[in-house]
């Protein structure tokens, strides 16, 4: 059923309607065939009630009615006099179509003490011969009468209505009346309504759905690739509550651009403000005679340094100047795996098939030396393996540490958050190599991905897109 419904609010609301459309019209067609269906039987029962009336009235005047085989005879039908009703106790009733043939009855100054209707679907055979309708067809459908412009007969027979009445001096007075099968004319009709209201109003929808959609369509690709210091707004159209939309879109855009600005204006004063002091801070560490207490200061100057880094490098991401390129993994990966050779650590590389990514090589190279650094800080190596996983491509880096407890795995990705336990790093840290490394990744439209292997350790993933 949800690949039924449109993902669109055009698509949803054209479904919607038609839907409401085919529930109301499929109500009006169950009535309308109801109605036919009555309208069937109020004209077969008032054929039966002028057979009566026409029969008696010949009685009355000592005509006998004609009793050969002629057509006209045969499409009349003779009525049928007796002790006992045609209508049987057994019969269902019709007291509508009883009350109005009494009414006719009685307009026509005919008098009986008891009328009975009923319909059935199979003539009885005590009335096979006194029924009227049944050569119907045959009278319209002759060559004479279609030759005159005559309609052909409709087909098909529903049932049979039967009309008994009691006369003054006991005897029934009975006569069966064919009711006709309708229906098709009726489809038809249904049909054609039908599809006359699903374009007369279907098509304005459409027309207004187009009108209401585009601009919100522009409005949700510019909001997608909307990179703050954009000066060109977006043209307001569509209707007023669209364009109101877009006009509130474009002054937030300006004020977050603005805000930008201004905190890169800021972070730059602050990375000259404290690096100036820094530097002159490490020439004055250097004078320091005792050469332990000299290299603690030094390494916490470049801890202060790193994370100053870290902040600035993170509260910029999004405002590189540097374009994506397509850009060599299998390369990528064994330059940074020979700088933490070089450095005496144990970085293994399983080297795979040649793979390329348009991505910003700084970025990427800052966000994999930030997870093969964690792995060999919290394990003694670290492991990397690249794998094409639909359209995207995986990069893993293993490590034979201790792991993280499940439920900490997302926090890990808080700024100045570090591990607890045989995590924690000896010399502290800034907390923000997997903050930074997950910014940089979902900046490219990958993610960074933390899973505990089962045989210890764990597998950090930098999934980027091959697109």
């Amino acid at each position: 059923m949800t690949r039924l419904w449109p993902r669109s609010l055009v698509g949803q609301l054209l479904l919607l309607v038609a839907l409401m459309l085919m529930l109301a019209q499929g109500v009006n067609s169950f009535l309308l065939y109801r109605g036919a269906q009555n309208q069937n039987l109020v004209e077969s029962s008032t054929a039966a009630v002028s057979r009566i009336a026409f029969g008696l009235d010949r009685q009355a005047s000592d005509r006998p009615e004609r009793r050969n085989g002629g057509m006209r005879a045969r499409r009349w039908g003779r009525l049928k006099f007796g002790p006992d009703s045609a209508v049987t106790d057994a019969m269902p009733r019709l007291p509508e179509l009883e009350m109005r043939a009494g009414q006719a009855f009685a307009n026509m100054g005919i008098g009986f003490s008891e009328i009975r209707v009923t319909f059935i679907s199979d003539l009885p055979t005590a009335m096979t011969g006194h029924l009227i309708g049944a050569n119907r067809g045959e009278w319209r459908n002759n060559p004479i009468n279609r030759s005159m412009g005559g309609r052909p007969a409709p087909t098909g027979t529903r049932g049979f209505v039967i009309i008994s009445a009691r006369q003054a001096d006991g005897r029934w007075v009975s006569i069966a009346s064919v009711v006709r099968q309708r229906t098709p004319m009726l489809v038809r009709t249904l049909l054609f309504q039908t599809i006359t209201i699903y374009l007369l109003m279907l098509m304005p929808l459409i027309l207004l759905g187009r009108y209401i959609s585009r601009p919100l369509k522009s409005l949700t690709a510019r909001a997608h690739a909307f990179q703050p210091g954009e000066t060109e707004e977006l043209p307001e159209q569509g209707p007023p509550d669209t364009r109101e939309l877009i006009r509130a879109f474009n002054a937030m855009s300006s004020r977050v651009s603005h805000m930008v600005n201004e905190k890169d204006v800021m972070l730059g004063a602050i990375g000259h403000d404290l690096r100036t002091p820094l530097a002159a801070l490490r020439v004055r560490v250097e004078s320091v005679e005792d050469d332990i207490e000299r290299e603690r200061m030094v390494a916490g100057i470049e801890d202060i340094d790193h994370m100053l880094d870290d902040i600035l490098s993170l509260a910029r991401l999004g405002r590189s100047g540097e374009q994506a390129d397509p850009v060599d993994i299998r390369s990528l990966i064994e330059t940074i795996v020979d700088e933490f050779t070089d450095l005496g650590h144990e970085v293994h590389y399983q080297r795979g098939e040649k793979q390329s990514a348009m991505v910003r090589e700084t970025l990427i190279r800052r966000a994999l030396r930030n997870l093969i650094g964690n792995a060999i800080l919290y394990g003694s190596s670290a492991h990397i393996s690249v794998e094409k996983s639909g359209d995207r491509l995986l990069i893993h880096v293993d490590d034979n540490g201790p792991g993280i407890a499940e439920a900490k795995i997302e926090s890990m990705f808080e700024p100045f958050l570090r591990g607890e336990g045989s995590r924690n790093r000896a010399t502290g840290g800034s907390g923000l190599g997997l903050t930074l490394a997950r910014a940089i990744a979902r900046d490219h439209g990958g993610d960074i991905i933390l899973k505990n292997r089962e045989k210890g350790g764990l597998r950090a993933t930098l999934a980027l897109p091959l697109g």
